[in-house]
C-alpha cells in the first residue's frame, strides 16, 4: 500500500491567503504600516497615490526609446486603490510633509478634483 498525503498533492487549495497588515502589533497593540506600499507608492497631500509604471526596470534593452519614455511616466492610481492604499498605511504617511525644492510641489493641491 501507498500512503500519500492530500497535502502534498494540493498545495493551492490548502494555502492560506497571506495577509501582510497587522491590525495589533506585539509590542504596542497599534496598527502598522505595511511596507512595501511606502516604497512603491507616493501620496500626495490631496489623497491620491502615484507609483510608477510596471516594468519601468525590466528588459530594457529590448524596448523602444518611445517606450522606455512612456514607461518612466508617473500614473494616478484610481479610487479603490487610494482607499486600499490609505487603509494600509497609518496616519503618520498621511501628513504633510514640505520638502525644499519638491518636484511634486504643485501636485499635492487639486482643485475641482473628486476623489
Amino acid at each position: 500500500f501507498f500512503f500519500f498525503s492530500v497535502t502534498s498533492l494540493l498545495p493551492s487549495i490548502l494555502q492560506q491567503p497571506a495577509r501582510t497588515l497587522t491590525y495589533y502589533s506585539l509590542r504596542n497593540g497599534k496598527r502598522k504600516t505595511v511596507k512595501a506600499v511606502i516604497h512603491r507608492f507616493l501620496r500626495l497631500h490631496n489623497g491620491l497615490w502615484v507609483r510608477r509604471k510596471a516594468g519601468y526596470k525590466k528588459k530594457l534593452w529590448k524596448k523602444s526609446a518611445a517606450q522606455k519614455k512612456r514607461l518612466r511616466e508617473l500614473v494616478l492610481c484610481t479610487r479603490t486603490q487610494c482607499k486600499l492604499l490609505d487603509k494600509m498605511t497609518t496616519s503618520f504617511w498621511k501628513r504633510r510633509n514640505w520638502y525644499v525644492d519638491d518636484p511634486y510641489q504643485k501636485y499635492h493641491d487639486r482643485t475641482n478634483l473628486r476623489v
